[in-house]
């Protein structure tokens, strides 16, 4: 689920830094213009200098405007400079009755729409520095990814198995069941984890069994991990440490915290 994770964040950001802010700049500016567009119908119908001509011939030899780093931040197929869309051009009757902003909107909505663009821009340009960015955190989730794909590839290259003389861990370490000192169980119920306390020569080694790494608890696999568990306590001759209900136990308890004791027990 981790690497999943990462991989999913590695696609979006790269995506983000190829075309999607790229197209969405590109968006945004362009509705820019329909507004200016809509402006300067109102000011040159404000001074009676507009008629269907006149205005098919403004259009006509008008340019979008863009940053002077468009190429940075636009996408790259996009050809610059680029006129005015042509449907400013061929409206003037709607623009007329509409009004100049209220019709240039008009037009911009069915461009959008025609190019599967949202209606409603961001309320600001991505510059340079955030598109590379986006780079940035991809290159950093990648090597997140990797990581985990390597974590994985060595987990699942690894086991933990049980016999009736002793245990086998992901280590490849043998430890029977004379060497087992004690089994700290307080975490398998609510982590899955256990550390096995075990004699190696003269020294105290321990070893951890991770049971949501190795074999897991799902019902509809027969939980591998409770049952290996389970087998491993049942020739375990040692003592045990695990939490208690003080209220259901005579045994001597040692206080841990309010709601819960910690028991020493000999094992079978």
């Amino acid at each position: 689920m981790i690497l999943l994770m990462f991989l999913v964040f590695l696609v979006l950001f790269l995506q983000d830094g190829l075309t999607g802010y790229r197209e969405k700049n590109l968006q945004f500016y362009i509705y820019e213009n329909f507004k200016s567009a809509g402006l300067q119908f109102q000011k040159m119908q404000q001074e009676g200098k507009l008629s269907a001509p006149k205005w098919q011939q403004y259009v006509a030899s008008q340019e979008c405007e863009f940053p002077k780093d468009a190429s940075e931040i636009l996408p790259r197929d996009t050809q610059l400079p680029m006129p005015w869309p042509k449907s400013l051009e061929g409206n003037y009757d709607l623009m007329v009755s509409k009004g100049g902003q209220n019709a240039a909107i008009k037009l911009w909505e069915a461009y959008a729409a025609e190019r599967k663009w949202d209606s409603e821009p961001m309320d600001h340009p991505m510059n340079a520095g955030k598109i590379r960015e986006q780079f940035y955190a991809a290159g950093v989730t990648g090597v997140l990814a990797l990581f985990a794909l390597f974590i994985l590839l060595r987990t699942l290259g690894r086991s933990i198995s049980v016999d009736d003389e002793a245990l086998y861990t992901q280590d490849g370490k043998r430890i029977p069941y004379s060497d087992m000192l004690r089994i700290d169980k307080r975490n398998w119920d609510t982590k899955g984890l256990a550390l096995i306390y075990y004699k190696d020569g003269d020294a105290e080694k321990k070893a951890k069994i991770d049971g949501m790494v190795y074999g897991q608890f799902k019902e509809e696999n027969g939980a591998p991990a409770e049952r290996l568990f389970c087998y491993l306590m049942d020739h375990f001759k040692g003592e045990v440490i695990e939490y208690v209900d003080p209220d259901a136990s005579d045994t001597p308890q040692v206080e841990n915290d309010e709601n819960s004791s910690l028991e020493r027990s000999e094992g079978n």
